[in-house]
Order: structure tokens, then sequence, then C-alpha cells
């Protein structure tokens, strides 16, 4: 059993840049939420330039000093945090109002994680935790099937 436990599953997919991490989380989003699950996504920016964020009143805010800033809409709310040590707190607030999380990116994390590669490329190394490793595309029923079969076995284990 995972040593990450709470009342939501976690789970990772990691890869190098360009192999397909976005479309088969996007994918798997659809997929799950179509089952009645609901998914929370966490995608690592890990490319060294900044966030692409519009220039809204909430990001001049942000921009201005205030360490957490947000809009809230009739179809959505947008935090931005203006902090680099978030991932835990962000992770804990998405525990609260998710069955599952999707975290795209952070190998370095202990999550079961799932590795993307496309053909040719090697795996990446020093990861852990790792559940299945494919290519995104040609194994995507394999590694989908994987992750669920995982994610019975943690439900049924975590009784």
């Amino acid at each position: 059993m995972s040593r990450h436990r709470s009342s939501v599953t976690v789970l990772q997919v990691v890869g190098y840049q360009n192999s397909g991490k976005t479309l088969f989380v996007s994918r798997l989003t659809e997929r799950w939420t179509r089952r009645g699950l609901r998914v929370g996504v966490i995608k690592h920016h890990g490319h060294g330039s900044p966030l692409n964020v519009p220039m809204t009143d909430s990001h001049r805010h942000a921009r201005a000093g205030a360490v957490v800033s947000s809009v809230i809409g009739e179809d959505g709310t947008f935090i931005e945090w203006q902090a680099v040590d978030t991932f835990e707190l962000l992770l804990n607030w998405y525990e609260a109002h998710v069955d599952v999380v999707l975290i795209e990116g952070y190998k370095q994390k202990d999550y079961p994680k799932v590795v993307l590669v496309r053909e040719g490329q090697a795996e990446p190394t020093g990861l852990s935790n790792v559940i299945a490793c494919g290519d995104a595309v040609k194994d995507e029923a394999q590694l989908v099937e994987a992750m669920e079969r995982w994610m019975r076995h943690e439900l049924v284990s975590s009784k």
C-alpha cells in the first residue's frame, strides 16, 4: 500500500517534455469525470519560464504583492498563489474537494506514478513508486488499465 494515503487517490503522470502528459491527463480526467469521479489536476510548470497568466485584476493584485489573489465568477474561480512552496498546501486543499488528484509532472514526488515515454526514448531514471510505463498513445489502454487496477487494489487495501 502507498505511504501516501488520504481520503482521495493521488496519482502522478510523468515523462519528458512532449511525451504526451497533458493529453493523457486530459483523457483520464474526461474518462473518470464521466464515471462520476471528481478529478483535480495539479500541473508542474518546470520549464523555467514565467507562468503565462492573463493580465487580470486578480493578477495585478498578485503582482502588487498579494500572496494569494482570486477572482470568482459565475463559471468558476481562478486562484493565484505567489509562493513557490505551495504544492503540499494545494494538495491538501484538493483532497478536501475531489476524489482523484492527478499530478502532471513533479517527477521526484513519491506518489504512485505512470511514466510516459515516446518510442525510442529512455525511461527517466531515479523515479520512485512507478506502477506503469509506456507510450501515451500506443499504450494508452494498458496504462489506463494499470492505473485503474492500482486504484481498485488501493481502495480494497485501505479499508
